[in-house]
């Protein structure tokens, strides 16, 4: 019973901590599409429109995220993920992500490298994309502003790899292990966020037959490498006809 007891209480814990996390991390976008958009009258200049516009269209983005990813851990835990499958370019993928997080780029030098001969790469595109997204945004927002996000996509050994590496403070090591649980977010770390974002990447990529580890850079940061697993190859591009 005591047992039982203890395991009611810290899934109660779990979702009190989920709640006021998600209350916070709405409250912020709304407010701030809420002062965006009481802001745009007629008394405005043309240059304040666009920054208010810019503004309402980040904190959209923002809280859609937010819904997304809410939505792909109910879909995970249900069972309900479904994996589309198509021939896809890991370099389009990335460079669809970066559009996502275009405030990153603002704050953080991003560089990018994929090996010229980059094999297709059969996977769900936006699921892909959302592990990224989730990974860049993370580099971005637990980083120090200015500091570099490497992103590279290789092939070896049968499998696509790709990492994305920050210069931050890093990981703990006694904390390396639940930095993928759910609702889980590093002692110290700035307020916002769920701790959903790395658990749903690793659902998506397990979704995949890959894999999804992180460990910390000897240069200091960390480094998180997907591993996919490449099953044949693509087939041929038909032809135009004449």
């Amino acid at each position: 019973l005591s047992i039982r007891r203890q395991r009611q209480m810290c899934i109660r814990d779990r979702y009190t901590t989920l709640l006021n996390s998600i209350s916070h991390e709405l409250r912020t976008p709304i407010a701030a599409i809420k002062g965006a958009a009481s802001g745009l009258i007629p008394t405005q200049t043309n240059e304040n429109r666009v920054t208010l516009i810019q503004d309402i269209l980040s904190a959209t983005d923002r809280l859609n995220r937010l819904v997304e990813n809410l939505l792909d851990m109910s879909r995970l835990e249900s069972g309900r993920i479904q994996i589309k499958r198509d021939w896809c370019d890991v370099g389009e993928i990335i460079g669809v992500a970066l559009t996502q997080i275009s405030d990153c780029g603002d704050d953080h030098p991003i560089d990018i490298h994929t090996d010229p001969d980059l094999p297709l790469v059969e996977v769900d595109f936006a699921l892909l994309e959302q592990v990224i997204v989730n990974l860049l945004e993370n580099a971005c927002r637990y980083t120090p502003v200015g500091t570099p996000i490497a992103i590279r996509a290789t092939h070896r050994n049968h499998q696509i790899v790709i990492t994305v590496e920050d210069s931050g403070a890093g990981i703990p090591p006694d904390k390396i292990e639940s930095i993928f649980e759910k609702f889980y977010r590093l002692p110290g770390t700035p307020t916002g966020g769920t701790g959903l974002g790395l658990s749903i990447s690793r659902g998506f990529i397990e979704a995949h037959h890959g894999t999804i580890t992180v460990m910390n850079r000897p240069e200091g940061g960390a480094r998180f490498q997907i591993t996919l697993p490449l099953q044949g190859s693509a087939p041929p591009v038909p032809e135009a006809a004449p």
